[in-house]
């Protein structure tokens, strides 16, 4: 047997999620902490996979799920796209729980060259987690390029993380996708902000149903917690009906 079929049966069980099922909740997933949420997931984001965030917010959900894993955090990205969206905030990433020191920033010259530092990123088994954001749609990730990124992912066993500015149309590897925005959070009665909230929308899962969900970050308490149907929200400034992640306190500055 040629190692290309070899490599052709594997890309195959991967896609149709056999060695995500066998495995059903590892040690190693990434979970929420909200049953209703990890439910739908088998436990949890699942380790050692690709999962695909479309939306501004995207990063921050996966920097406070890596928060308390052990190991190096990548953050990849055209200098452009670091440039356009502002670079990481130092205050909103501690808000998170998040150690500065572990995070790395790695400054590619295009979308070709941040595919391949992930997918080399991936494959280190001292990293615990790998974001890749790309400018747009991303659409030089395509259902190629992702496989090559869920291959890397499952080798080193971490999470892979990828992030569009806005969703993608044609078809991915990843094991989940998803949409996210940043929404109104709760009043805080002091006429703040309150806790971020964000809408969560799940359009794709190897493991299960889809879904949606509004979830809150407890900034006090560093931890995730659902929004409750009644829940009372700010509202949001008149001159900005959208405020930018980073004024939720934990995105980008400038």
């Amino acid at each position: 047997m040629t190692l290309q079929t070899l490599l052709r049966r594997r890309i195959a069980r991967i896609e149709r999620g056999d060695d995500i099922r066998s495995s059903c909740r590892a040690p190693d997933d990434a979970a929420f902490g909200l049953p209703a949420l990890d439910g739908v997931l088998g436990g949890g984001l699942a380790a050692g996979a690709l999962h695909e965030f479309a939306g501004a917010a995207g990063a921050g959900i996966g920097l406070g799920l890596a928060a308390g894993r052990s190991g190096a955090l990548l953050w990849i990205a055209a200098g452009d796209v670091f440039r356009r969206g502002g670079w990481p905030y130092g205050p909103g990433l501690a808000g998170l729980g998040l150690d500065v020191g572990r995070l790395l920033l790695v400054v590619a010259r295009d979308a070709v060259e941040s595919l391949w530092a992930a997918e080399e990123a991936m494959r280190c088994k001292a990293v615990a987690a790998t974001i890749i954001e790309l400018a747009g749609d991303g659409r030089t990730a395509d259902l190629t390029a992702t496989r090559r990124l869920s291959l890397a992912a499952r080798e080193g066993g971490g999470l892979g993380f990828l992030m569009r500015e806005r969703p993608f149309l044609g078809t991915s590897a990843a094991v989940t996708r998803w949409t996210v925005a940043p929404v109104p959070g709760p009043a805080d009665g002091w006429g703040g902000l309150g806790d971020p909230a964000f809408d969560m929308r799940l359009t794709r899962n190897r493991r299960g149903p889809a879904g949606r969900w509004t979830i809150l970050w407890r900034c006090d308490e560093r931890r995730f917690a659902l929004a409750a149907p009644s829940l009372d929200l700010a509202a949001p400034p008149a001159e900005r009906p959208h405020p930018p992640a980073a004024a939720l306190g934990w995105r980008r500055a400038g």
